[in-house]
């Protein structure tokens, strides 16, 4: 098989399963383990893949921004699902930040049902997710409709001026070599905000679908990550990857209501 071949079917099978190991490929193509490793090497180099400890997995270019309610249409019972996850880790008396995203609507949702929680956003969303006994506090600022959020520099100033003992962070994309992306560099310049402004977990809210995508603008790398919170099984190599950056994984299928991390 000559390497281009050999490429191309690397590449399809990262399209079918999303990652593939090295000795997997080795045995099936009949090449040694260091081939299948320059071979993955020289399309990472391409954008293609991002190397793991023994494989591969798919990266995918997000090429222009999704409108805000095409997104709400899109895997709604995983976010649902992810929602409840996540809103089951606050404890009572926490001071939470929550950026803009589909995703994050459905954690809203969910806090709004909790007791003893504070809760500040730019998710314009929040208003329809919102009960009467938690406060709730919006950011304010230039309302942008695509993302059905707040941003800007009145959004930012509110951000800035105050702190949070926890923040949920929506994202476009998930990227053990990129880190956190989005496509638009206000969400993402509030994202930042929040995460400087956050004393204790750092928690990344996130679908299957953006795991290995890469969108414009990078708001924060793994490292500044406590949680991630998704609904699927993620690749061995990636979760191993997540845990030796002390990044810890909640399955939202898993997830049993009134337990907390």
């Amino acid at each position: 098989m000559i390497p281009e071949e050999r490429r191309q079917r690397i590449y399809d099978r990262l399209m079918e399963t999303g990652a593939v190991r090295v000795s997997d490929l080795s045995k099936e193509f009949g090449a040694s383990e260091t081939t299948i490793r320059r071979d993955m090497a020289r399309m990472e180099a391409k954008g293609v893949l991002e190397r793991t400890h023994g494989g591969s997995i798919l990266t995918r270019r997000m090429s222009s921004e999704p409108r805000y309610d095409d997104k709400g249409e899109r895997e709604v019972a995983a976010k649902r699902s992810i929602g409840a996850a996540a809103a089951a880790l606050v404890q009572p008396g926490e001071s939470i930040f929550v950026n803009s995203g589909s995703t994050n609507l459905h954690v809203l949702r969910h806090l709004a049902a909790k007791e003893g929680v504070r809760v500040v956003t730019n998710n314009a969303s929040a208003l329809e997710a919102w009960r009467e006994g938690n406060e709730l506090v919006l950011s304010g600022g230039r309302y942008r409709p695509r993302s059905n959020s707040y941003v800007g520099p009145l959004a930012a100033h509110s951000i800035r001026s105050m702190y949070a003992d926890r923040c949920f962070i929506g994202v476009d994309g998930i990227s053990l070599r990129h880190g956190l992306t989005t496509p638009n560099e206000s969400e993402s310049e509030i994202a930042q905000l929040m995460i400087a402004g956050t004393l204790g977990a750092v928690v990344v809210v996130a679908d299957h679908t953006k795991i290995g995508t890469v969108a414009q603008f990078v708001t924060a790398s793994l490292e500044r990550v406590s949680t991630l919170v998704t609904d699927r099984r993620l690749a061995d190599d990636f979760e191993q990857a997540l845990s030796e950056l002390d990044v810890n994984v909640v399955y939202a299928d898993e997830h049993e209501p009134g337990s907390g991390v």
